[in-house]
């Protein structure tokens, strides 16, 4: 690693910064959820998010849709998944070592395509740019490559993926497909959010399914030290 980091802690995980200084002596300054730029230089969102900060929320979900898969007799490689919001493959790359073999990638912004292409070349069979909505070769795309599961780590909400866009995706899924997605504890819950108020009615929908993993966790440290809880949810919809 050719630069050296220095986190400056915000008021919450949206004002929290960094400092880089590269080795010819220039320095830039952003926010952590710039994350065009922190995709930009090579291994710096692994440095910050997943060892400083210890993200867990992509090995939680990882973990959470293997064993939900296993309990239904379902083998990790007969998953195939569309990783929502993956940035530059963290997500993805926990469900392969697991045994996914097929991954689809979207994210909003190129740069985390461009990053996973160079830091994960080969781990996506695929990789979207932009609003799923927007892009009309998703439902395409899914019978393709016969998706069947759907995950989002950390994807939703604060400013991200909206609720409506989810679920639209969502249905273009088949009967007895999986998602595991996680999301802020005060998102999660009845009026504290779009995806709050999506989850408290999602039973009852006859295009929802059934929750089957609602759990608090860790998600990552802010850069005070201070722990950041987020709820891990796994649903499968109903096998027709």
């Amino acid at each position: 690693m050719d630069y050296e980091v220095e986190l400056q802690p915000g008021r919450d995980q949206t004002e929290e910064s960094l400092v880089v200084r590269h080795a010819d002596g220039t320095a830039e300054s952003f926010r952590l959820h710039e994350y065009g730029r922190v995709y930009a230089i090579p291994g710096l969102y692994e440095e910050v998010v997943q060892r400083r900060l210890l993200s867990a929320s992509a090995t939680v979900l990882a973990e959470r849709l293997i064993a939900c898969a296993a309990a239904a007799g379902i083998d990790p490689s007969e998953l195939a998944v569309f990783d929502l919001g993956a940035g530059n493959g963290v997500s993805g790359a926990e469900l392969r070592a697991r045994g996914v073999g097929t991954i689809v990638a979207s994210d909003g912004i190129p740069e985390a395509r461009d990053a996973a292409l160079r830091d994960r070349p080969g781990l996506y069979a695929e990789y979207l740019v932009g609003d799923t909505d927007d892009l009309p070769q998703v439902g395409d795309l899914i019978r393709k490559h016969a998706l069947n599961a759907l995950v989002a780590a950390g994807a939703l909400g604060l400013g991200h993926i909206s609720a409506a866009s989810f679920h639209r995706l969502w249905t273009a899924f088949p009967p007895g497909a999986w998602f595991s997605v996680s999301l802020h504890e005060d998102l999660a819950e009845p009026g504290g959010s779009d995806f709050g108020d999506y989850l408290a009615g999602f039973e009852e929908r006859e295009d929802g399914g059934r929750i089957l993993v609602r759990e608090p966790f860790r998600h990552r440290l802010t850069m005070a030290g201070e722990p950041i809880t987020y709820v891990a949810i796994v649903a499968r919809k109903a096998r027709g």
